[in-house]
């Protein structure tokens, strides 16, 4: 649907420019963003190849053994139907660390992982969602970010003076995400469970 909503606004943009007398500022216009974006790419691409490859790095020493060991406590609490020193358990720390660290696209498909793992630990093959499987959705999509690698990226590439200045504010925001998420989840999960 997204797509028809930005397809749609592009061609009225195009149109309005063109039709308002303005179609050589709409070509220039076409042309430098469509080279400005690749630009782009191509630099966004270069820091997620190198933290991707970090994560990698980080797997297969056994860092993210030891950070699961530090975040187990944590995962415990909020995903208390993980197995032990399981697959799902480990996937779930390397996918926090990846959006702590504010690596998105590379939390993605450890997030994947994770959900494939936890289906397969908790014999889920119905389609449906088990409590800690829409717990980690949220804990993924609302995550707390202490270095918002890929937006200081792009905040560089534009051209920004201080490009981590925005930290205090994606802290804060991103925090209070994560918490009222959580706590939603907390909410639902008691309105779900069994009646004594």
């Amino acid at each position: 649907m997204m797509n028809y909503v930005f397809a749609f606004l592009i061609i009225l943009a195009a149109a309005w420019g063109i039709g308002s007398g303005h179609a050589p500022e709409v070509a220039a216009a076409i042309l430098k963003s469509g080279g400005d974006t690749v630009q782009l790419l191509l630099t966004v691409a270069g820091a997620m190849s190198v933290w991707s490859g970090l994560m990698a790095v980080a797997e297969k020493s056994g860092l993210t053994q030891w950070a699961t060991r530090l975040l187990r406590p944590l995962i415990r609490l909020l995903l208390p139907g993980l197995r032990r020193d399981g697959e799902a358990e480990q996937c779930v720390c390397m996918n926090l660390v990846a959006n702590l660290l504010g690596l998105g696209n590379a939390a993605t498909p450890l997030g994947l992982r994770a959900m494939n793992a936890m289906r397969r630990e908790q014999g889920l093959n119905d389609g449906r969602a088990s409590a800690e499987m829409t717990t980690f959705v949220v804990m993924n999509t609302a995550s707390l970010q202490l270095l918002p690698t890929t937006l200081m990226v792009i905040r560089t590439e534009a051209g920004s003076a201080d490009p981590m200045g925005i930290l205090p504010c994606i802290w804060l925001t991103s925090l209070s995400a994560l918490t009222a998420g959580l706590l939603m989840c907390l909410i639902l999960r008691g309105f779900a469970s069994p009646k004594n």
